[in-house]
């Protein structure tokens, strides 16, 4: 039974490394593309706008616009637009996603896998 436990921990491991996360972080205003290799397709894991530190995507912005950070919401818009695709164009905007934290610069946290 141990030697069966060990192989399938294994296998496990193999399985996680072959299909890891991507994990982005897009600045407020900025776009991405989502991409997987062929004939796989994105699946979205989770997706949240807001802000959680003062460091991310902080470069040239005064520090009012970084102070709040215990402000972000999930949002399925990633999931809803991405989903089942091979590629997407994705804007981190209030537009898009609200604004949780007016006066706040913010950014976009998306975690998907490729399958």
């Amino acid at each position: 039974m141990a030697s069966r436990l060990l192989f399938l921990l294994f296998l496990g491991n193999m399985f996680c490394d072959a299909f890891a996360a991507h994990h982005l972080i897009i600045c407020e205003q900025s776009t991405v593309h989502l991409m997987c290799g062929a004939g796989m397709t994105i699946y979205v894991d989770s997706s949240e706008y807001g802000r959680h530190d003062t460091v991310t995507c902080s470069f040239g912005r005064p520090p009012y616009q970084l102070q709040d950070t215990s402000c972000s919401s999930y949002s399925d818009v990633v999931a809803e637009n991405c989903n089942g695709k091979n590629s997407c164009i994705i804007t981190a905007s209030n537009d898009i996603f609200g604004n949780p934290c007016v006066g706040t610069y913010k950014y976009l946290i998306v975690i998907y896998d490729c399958y």
